[in-house]
């Protein structure tokens, strides 16, 4: 992965140059105010952005350390200002249901995004599963998008950025996460995993 991140704690596999990239743009103060994330399930997607905000939140030169309070209350889903937003069951008309991100989750974000960061450098909102944003919510993440307050990251996962609003995807750095050739993973599971 290069020297820069020697002592670093990426749980992020096979992914080097997504994560080379965010520590450029983290050492030029290029920082993105939201990212996308896109890729096949199980490609790494979750541990790529909760590495992420490790990084924005770790107390270490070397981040993310994996050590320090920070880096750990994240990894342990305890942060105060780190929150992944999933899919919920909605009641969509005459008792029948759908799986979906919805209006009011993200309304509660916008309320959170707009607060100071209680414990930790920055606010993260992970929404795993983004293609499912209902179309209200889908708008009103748009605002948010639109007015990004200060401290405060967004990260999207998708399985294709197409699968979202065209003006969403314009707002977001898209990082495209794609599978690993065979013998890099082989090599990779011998070398973190014996």
């Amino acid at each position: 992965m290069g020297e820069e991140q020697s002592n670093a704690d990426w749980r992020t596999l096979g992914h080097d140059r997504a994560v080379r990239d965010f520590q450029r743009s983290w050492q030029q103060g290029r920082l993105a105010h939201a990212y996308l994330l896109t890729g096949p399930p199980h490609i790494g997607k979750m541990t790529l952005a909760l590495d992420m905000a490790r990084m924005l939140n770790c107390l270490d030169d070397d981040r993310p350390c994996g050590r320090c309070t920070q880096c750990k209350r994240i990894s342990e889903a305890l942060h105060a200002d780190v929150r992944v937003i999933g899919l919920k069951q909605s009641e969509v008309n005459k008792g029948r249901t759908r799986i979906l991100i919805g209006i009011d989750q993200v309304r509660e974000v916008q309320k959170e995004a707009a607060l100071k960061p209680y414990e930790g450098a920055y606010r993260v909102f992970i929404f795993d599963g983004a293609e499912q944003l209902s179309g209200d919510a889908a708008n009103s993440l748009l605002k948010l998008l639109e007015e990004p307050p200060d401290q405060v990251v967004i990260i999207l996962l998708a399985g294709a950025a197409e699968e979202l609003l065209l003006t969403i995807v314009s707002r977001c750095r898209h990082i495209e996460l794609r599978p690993l050739p065979h013998p890099e993973l082989a090599r990779k599971l011998v070398e973190n995993f014996g």
